[in-house]
């Protein structure tokens, strides 16, 4: 269940300070604002949810929760319902409502954001990654097949490169990105043409994580790097769209990247991934990676 650890953390470092929010603490905030899916209480009347309105030192204000835990700590057995929604959805609440704010976690942070600090928050995050003209599953194991990625491979290699992430970034973005896929049988039955259409045979794989530390999504530069990995499952590659992952990581309250771990070991943080996360969708979109989840390949 994600808990929004990390707009709770920036939240908590603000309290730290004094309530003074210095220009790293607000870009922190904002950032984590941006790719947040919080929950917006609402009752249900004549067949309409309408949003919680309660009035605090002259202020129409609604709350909003992290998580269900928190919900259920402020609203005990209310006829009250919760939905799950994106940044964008709380901006748009405030545009065409009468609310003036909205108070985060009531029974634990209770802080407080006015209408003016959530409408001042631009550069929302893409929620939707479509093309009319995706890569065919044929033209999608072609690219797998002739995956070369050294460039990078000899970029992540050289430990003189730590810390230089735009030079990383710059070779992720123009790489042939790879994920680990895990299941927990043979999935050979299912294959065609060397090619596994998840659409036909619905979810059989899950993503290899990297959990010590934190949740980490793990990428790949090639099957050789994949087959570093220690795994008793059984192992299938998959084309990821960077922008695409990027987003998930973020709005999935997961900790960061690790490319090719077990090798190289090269890791990406949360904070690196939200300082460059506009960057990720402007420059690593290959939209006609869109539908590339639902497709895997033998390593």
């Amino acid at each position: 269940m994600i808990t929004h650890k990390h707009l709770r953390t920036v939240i908590e470092d603000i309290y730290l300070n004094g309530n003074e929010i210095t220009e790293d603490l607000l870009l922190r905030l904002i950032n984590e604002f941006r790719y947040s899916n919080l929950y917006i209480p609402a009752k249900r009347q004549d067949g309409k949810l309408n949003f919680i309105i309660y009035e605090d030192d002259d202020l129409m204000i609604t709350p909003l929760f992290t998580d269900l835990d928190e919900f259920h700590k402020f609203f005990k057995g209310d006829d009250v319902e919760v939905l799950n929604n994106t940044f964008e959805l709380y901006q748009n609440i405030l545009k065409n409502s009468e609310i003036e704010g909205y108070i985060l976690n009531p029974a634990s942070e209770k802080y407080l954001f006015k209408k003016e600090f959530i409408l001042s928050i631009e550069n929302l995050p893409k929620t939707f990654f479509y093309s009319q003209n995706p890569y065919t599953p044929g033209e999608l194991k072609a690219i797998y097949d002739a995956i070369d990625n050294s460039d990078l491979e000899e970029f992540a290699a050289n430990r003189q490169n730590i810390g230089d992430y735009e030079g990383l970034f710059e070779r992720l973005a123009s790489s042939d990105i790879l994920c680990l896929m895990e299941s927990e049988s043979s999935l050979e039955a299912y294959m065609k043409d060397g090619i596994i259409d998840m659409q036909k045979t619905g979810p059989l794989a899950s993503m290899f994580t990297d959990n010590v530390g934190g949740v980490y999504a793990t990428i790949f530069s090639s099957r050789e790097k994949i087959s570093k990995i220690n795994t008793s499952k059984f192992r299938y590659a998959q084309i990821v769209n960077l922008a695409t992952l990027v987003n998930f990581v973020l709005t999935e309250d997961m900790d960061g990247i690790i490319l090719n771990p077990g090798s190289d070991d090269v890791l990406i943080s949360r904070t690196k991934l939200l300082n460059y996360s506009l960057g990720f969708e402007r420059f690593a979109n290959d939209e006609r990676l869109s539908t590339s989840m639902y497709y895997l390949f033998s390593v």
